[in-house]
């Protein structure tokens, strides 16, 4: 089967984000279950990469809004969409493909631009926490939100990545119910279990560590925590991985509370560095307000670490409260500075809520199990477009 992927971004040649890993890891699967996969997606920035395989590089032109800080909004509501429409002319062009899957506002311009016998689109809403940020924000995003409404609309089917989301999807994109499929995002327990060189970390062996992983926005509910963490007895070491426009605030914060020896902000690192920070802590915070899926969650169940998080969007389906953490209202201070006290003095109930939570991914969020699930979808939609085509 040949499957066209159209993403704006796949590790390791844009970062290390959710989306990145979530396509790469999508790209890999594809191929090893035997399909015939070429990628559609931006330009590295630094060149490198340009001869990968069966990837079709598309230009990103920055006219009239640059991608920076101030213009992001701006970017994703112009730039962006016009980067599907190019996207979509390409991979039309080239006749290729039977099934198309696209992330979010990437399948737009496919979804505009194909007609009646074009491959089928397979839409993964990649995004979905941007329909629950706050007004002003939700304002901003409404080129974008109508963008991907039309893709949904226009899709052969649409992937819910959680049980939990499935409602979100379903009100927010205003499709029927029979539309969406429930698909789990899913993670590549290989890429986590595979053996790497030991990597120094710099923390003392003694440090309780509290590790968050996430961009360091407000949405991520980092204040939060610093404030929930400055109502603690200070016997740990937070060590957050991830960069972003708070930065500054965060740190001040951190400063304001009396945790600067308590709190390390490492900005982004390396993938061994990153598995060998999960392996290293004794529990995973994420605090965040609203939220799509959350990889990160699950890389952290995946390494065996109980995960203390909010109850949003896709975290309900993966953190089993009480098994393998503890669930608390976004933005609770109190909630989550009670949670934290209660996993740490919980002595050896972190090692068996680690242990479920691995043995959920094992069964349930791991990419060779879902890998064929989605080959069998797109088989399914094949099959029913054919009879559609050609009735008996």
């Amino acid at each position: 089967m040949r499957v066209a992927l159209v993403s704006r971004a796949v590790f390791p040649l844009h970062g290390y984000g959710g989306l990145e890993r979530h396509v790469a890891a999508l790209e890999k699967y594809l191929r090893l279950e035997g399909c015939d996969v070429t990628l559609y997606t931006t330009p590295p920035s630094s060149g490198a990469g340009t001869a990968r395989e069966r990837t079709v590089f598309v230009p990103y032109r920055m006219i009239p809004w640059p991608r920076r800080k101030g213009f992001a909004i701006l970017d994703r509501d112009s730039n962006y969409l016009a980067w599907s429409l190019r996207a979509a002319r390409r991979l039309l062009a080239n006749e290729r493909a039977d099934v198309v899957q696209a992330d979010g506002g990437a399948g737009f311009g496919y979804a505009f631009l194909a007609r009646a016998k074009s491959p089928p689109l397979i839409l993964h809403p990649h995004g979905m926490e941007e329909f629950q940020a706050p007004m002003a924000k939700r304002a901003l995003y409404l080129p974008l939100r109508s963008a991907t409404r039309f893709a949904a609309r226009r899709a052969a089917r649409v992937l819910a990545p959680d049980r939990s989301m499935k409602s979100d999807v379903l009100s927010n994109l205003g499709i029927d119910e029979g539309k969406v499929t429930l698909v789990p995002n899913a993670i590549d327990l290989s890429e986590i279990d595979r053996e790497v060189a030991p990597v120094d970390l710099g923390i003392p062996p003694e440090a309780r560590v509290l590790l968050s992983v996430g961009r360091l926005e407000s949405n991520k509910g980092f204040s939060f925590l610093v404030r929930a963490l400055s109502r603690i007895r200070k016997d740990f070491l937070w060590v957050v991985v991830g960069e972003g426009p708070e930065r500054g605030a965060l740190e001040a914060e951190i400063e304001r509370e009396g945790l600067r020896l308590h709190a390390r902000l490492l900005g982004p690192m390396t993938d061994d560095r990153l598995h060998a920070l999960y392996e290293r802590c004794d529990l995973f915070v994420h605090p965040t307000l609203y939220e799509g899926s959350s990889l990160v969650t699950l890389e952290a169940m995946a390494h065996g670490k109980p995960v203390i998080a909010t109850r949003v969007g896709g975290i309900p389906d993966k953190v089993v409260d009480g098994q393998s953490g503890i669930l608390v209202p976004p933005g609770d201070v109190e909630a989550l500075a009670q949670a934290i006290v209660e996993a740490l003095s919980g002595g050896g109930r972190l090692g068996s809520w680690g242990a479920r939570g691995r043995a959920l991914v094992e069964t349930r969020f791991s990419w060779s199990r879902r890998v064929k699930e989605l080959v069998t979808l797109y088989e399914e939609v094949l099959r029913s477009e054919a009879e559609e085509r050609n009735p008996p």
